[in-house]
């Protein structure tokens, strides 16, 4: 082999190389998906390792939340009290956003009455969701709950969260009956609001009773005392817990 011919069989090589890189690459470009991606450092869009370049272990595997219970109680007549217990098992990750549904149903299982809301779920929490007087015509005999939708985010370390609950009491009256206490905000935050759920048992443990209230602009190191009013006494009450949620995601 001449030095012409030899010259002429590297040069084509090294083309066939760039052709064969240039290839690649487009093939490369075109089959990887586009949509799911690890840029938020969570696997909740089906992502493979190959979207965080590699093994995903700054990606957080989302677990579901759980629906631990779901219970309805007629208070008056075709008004209802809904309340489901969820529990987040991430360890990392809360739930900006949650929308969720109640729907109920008569003696025929037909739908005859749906309930939606909004709320919030910190990590490795478990929560009382609460809807109070949800009218219906007809009679409630179930109820399903379910998550239609989350918003998931990572939480930053908020080391002294702590709001606390205490001297808590049932109390009845002659027509009514009322659930106080007293909420302390042990945190270095200012907190926006504060909810407080209510939950009545009887000595089965199931619940007979629920009620909510909220308080705004709980300053640290702050006591503020709540109550709970229902219009009747609740002859069944054996026990109750009272639970303080605060939405963390709004600190700055």
């Amino acid at each position: 082999m001449n030095k012409y011919v030899k010259k002429q069989f590297i040069i084509g090589f090294i083309y066939l190389i760039i052709i064969a890189i240039i290839i690649f690459g487009i093939y490369c470009l075109v089959s990887r998906p586009s949509g799911p991606t690890c840029s938020d450092g969570i696997k909740n869009q089906n992502e493979d390792d190959i979207d965080c370049g590699g093994p995903c272990k700054k990606c957080e595997n989302i677990e579901e939340i759980k629906i631990l219970d779901k219970e309805f109680i007629q208070t008056v007549a075709n008004s209802y009290d809904l309340v489901a217990r969820i529990k987040n098992p991430n360890i990392y990750l809360g739930g900006e956003i949650i929308n969720y549904k109640f729907s109920l149903y008569d003696e025929s299982n037909q739908l005859i009455g749906v309930r939606t809301g909004k709320t919030y779920i910190l990590a490795q929490e478990t929560k009382y969701i609460i809807e109070t007087r949800v009218g219906s015509d007809k009679i409630v005999f179930k109820i399903d709950f379910e998550i239609t939708n989350i918003v998931w985010k990572k939480i930053n370390e908020i080391n002294d969260l702590e709001v606390r609950i205490k001297n808590t009491e049932y109390q009845k009256f002659e027509n009514s009956s009322k659930l106080v206490g007293v909420v302390e905000n042990k945190t270095s935050y200012n907190l926006d609001i504060i909810e407080i759920a209510g939950i009545l048992f009887d000595e089965n443990e199931k619940i007979i009773a629920v009620s909510k209230t909220s308080m705004n602009t709980v300053l640290m190191n702050e006591s503020r005392g709540f109550e709970m009013t229902w219009p009747y006494i609740i002859s069944e009450f054996k026990s109750f817990d009272t639970r303080a949620y605060t939405d963390i995601f709004s600190i700055k």
